[in-house]
C-alpha cells in the first residue's frame, strides 16, 4: 500500500472511531446549520389538474425564499418525484415553518422530509495533536 493510501486509510479509521465516540456522547450535540428538505410529490397529486395551476405560485414562493436567503441550494430530484432544498435554518421547526407556507404543502400535494445538517464534528479528531511519529 502506498504511503498516501495508508494515510487516507488511517484518517478514515480515525473519523469512523470519532463518529462512534460522538454518537455515544450526548454532550457533543452538533449544531444544526442547515436543513435538507426533500419534497416528494404524492402520486395522487400528479393526477390532479389543480397541481399544474399551483405550479406558478409554488415556483414564485420558492424563488422568494431563495432570494431572501432561506434556500441556499435547490435541486430537482433525478427520479422526477420532487425537489430537494437546503435551507438556511438552524432547526427542523424553523424549516417546517418555511415549507408550510409553500402552495404545494398547503394543498397537501407533497410529503416533506427534514434532515438537520451540521459541520463534520468527527473531523475534530484529525485536528488533535498526534502522539505518534509520521
Amino acid at each position: 500500500m502506498h504511503l498516501h493510501k495508508k494515510s487516507l486509510f488511517a484518517a478514515m479509521i480515525i473519523l469512523f472511531a470519532a463518529t462512534l465516540a460522538e454518537a455515544q456522547n450526548p454532550s457533543t450535540t452538533p449544531t444544526t446549520t442547515h436543513v435538507l428538505v426533500t419534497l416528494t410529490l404524492k402520486p395522487e397529486a400528479r393526477q390532479q389538474p389543480e397541481i399544474m395551476n399551483l405550479m406558478q405560485d409554488e415556483v414564485r414562493e420558492t424563488v422568494k425564499l431563495y432570494l431572501d436567503g432561506k434556500i441556499t441550494q435547490w435541486y430537482w430530484r433525478g427520479d422526477g418525484r420532487g425537489v430537494m432544498l437546503i435551507l438556511n435554518a438552524t432547526s427542523i421547526s424553523e424549516a417546517e415553518a418555511l415549507i408550510a407556507e409553500l402552495p404545494f404543502r398547503k394543498a397537501d400535494a407533497v410529503t416533506p422530509e427534514f434532515i438537520p445538517l451540521s459541520p463534520m464534528i468527527p473531523l475534530r479528531a484529525l485536528l488533535a495533536e498526534s502522539t505518534g511519529s509520521p
